[in-house]
């Protein structure tokens, strides 16, 4: 019976605190200033990893091809995105290279192909603006391949992973039409040309020799991927994924105590902290359904703007970010939910008024998200005497000092080995995982023994 007494009167105190929550304005203002900054920023900083890696937004594949029946030049321009998604009506501009000048301008087909007949011009060049951004390429005939096809390729990173093992082929034959074609690597069939005479391939670390085989007749190149994809971690989702937790780590606390700050404060003020605990309930009972309140309407929200966040790195990536680091990114914030209400229902609890509890909040804020870590770093500074690795150690342990710093320290160990160079924690996982637990232990028994004492002054 002790037990259940200890809980007595928390249904019921979760339910009207959550509903209450969930009809606040301030909860809705900052469920939508949570999304616009972590799936905002998903977006935006895959778009500029995107372009700092260098993946353009279109790609145009030239190719000289002669008239079988006039024998003139016929200068044939494919469109597509990188990864071999056609474009239509794209206006394609084609120039004589050697008088530079403009011969015609033709709008791409349904297939994203133009074709232009440019008589005996032997040199041409084709592009293809959009905004500000232009894609060209050459088109030559006196350099025509000794087989019945041209074929063009571009090894890049498009996947964002680090390693430029992207290979692209595309081919037509000598007339500028499709031709079915076969692509082996290193003697093992890895596919066949699609319906636009594309290819895209992910090459293996090392040397692989890649031939096209179309008619009877092959095309070789050889093809390498460094084995050490040296600066992996400035790109790709995993990456993006890690900047966005440092965000979403300084908005998610923020939400916290937005929600929280006058949890207990307002029964004062409203003359119902009596009437609450005259209830049949406990006052750890009362405190715990306020906690879960809170915690639950934080939670909710933030946890499928995280998820939505993981969304749109992937479709912006073209892939998603490393499963394990994604789940601990979810799990990790909703343990950062806990420390900051926890904490603010305490500071609620001592504030007279709702002035105060927003006051109370704000600095507690400021000093775990920006004090504590000039503190810290300048004591690291001080203390390591110059000597790197020793101030790098310092600064991880002082984290310990603070829930947040747990938290990115978590977050940090759960990241890719990859992204170490700017994600690195000293510490180990059980160092971190007795900090965390006893950060709950003592930010519950804070809250429930400032309330158990205060909650009625």
């Amino acid at each position: 019976m002790k037990f259940l007494e200890f809980f007595r009167g928390m249904p019921q105190v979760f339910v009207q605190e959550f509903m209450g929550n969930l009809k606040s304005v301030r909860f809705v203002i900052m469920a939508l200033v949570a999304a616009l900054v972590i799936v905002g920023g998903a977006f935006g900083i895959s778009g500029f990893i995107g372009g700092f890696t260098g993946t353009p937004p279109l790609v145009v594949w030239g190719h000289p091809a002669t008239d079988a029946a006039s024998g003139e030049h016929i200068a044939v321009a494919w469109v597509a995105d990188p990864f071999g998604g056609p474009l239509a009506d794209r206006t394609v501009t084609f120039g004589d290279v050697l008088n530079g000048t403009t011969i015609g301008t033709v709008s791409t087909d349904g297939a994203g192909f133009a074709r232009l007949n440019v008589g005996s011009i032997s040199s041409v060049s084709a592009g293809v603006r959009l905004g500000t951004f232009e894609s060209n390429t050459g088109i030559a005939w006196e350099f025509l391949p000794p087989f019945n096809f041209t074929v063009l390729s571009s090894q890049s990173d498009l996947d964002g992973d680090g390693a430029f093992d992207d290979l692209s082929l595309h081919a037509l034959n000598l007339t500028g039409d499709l031709v079915p074609g076969t692509v082996r690597v290193n003697g093992t069939v890895a596919g066949n040309l699609d319906s636009r005479g594309f290819i895209l391939l992910e090459l293996p670390p090392g040397v692989s020799n890649v031939s096209l085989v179309i008619g009877g007749e092959a095309y070789e190149i050889t093809a390498y991927v460094p084995e050490d994809r040296g600066a992996a971690f400035l790109s790709g989702p995993d990456f993006v994924l890690l900047l966005i937790s440092a965000f979403s780590s300084l908005i998610v606390s923020i939400f916290a105590i937005v929600i929280s700050f006058d949890a207990v404060s307002k029964e004062r003020i409203q003359g119902t902290m009596d009437l609450l605990l005259s209830r049949p309930a406990s006052r750890t009972g009362v405190l715990l359904g306020k906690f879960l309140a809170s915690f639950a309407a934080v939670a909710v929200p933030v946890t499928l703007v995280n998820l939505a966040g993981i969304a749109a790195i992937s479709a912006a990536s073209g892939r998603g970010p490393t499963g394990s680091f994604a789940a601990a990114f979810v799990g990790y914030s909703l343990l950062l939910i806990v420390y900051y209400v926890l904490l603010q229902l305490a500071l609620s609890t001592l504030a007279k008024t709702s002035g105060t509890a927003v006051l109370f909040g704000i600095i507690i804020w400021l000093l775990l998200n920006i004090l504590y870590n000039i503190v810290t770093f300048v004591l690291a500074a001080l203390l390591s005497a110059g000597d790197p690795a020793a101030q790098f150690r310092i600064a991880q342990y002082a984290a310990l000092g603070n829930p947040s710093g747990i938290v990115s320290a978590l977050i940090s160990l759960a990241a890719p080995s990859g992204l170490t160079p700017i994600g690195g924690t000293a510490l180990d996982a059980v160092t971190l995982g007795a900090g965390a637990v006893i950060w709950l232990v003592f930010l519950l028994v804070l809250a429930l023994w400032v309330f158990e004492k205060k909650a009625a002054a």
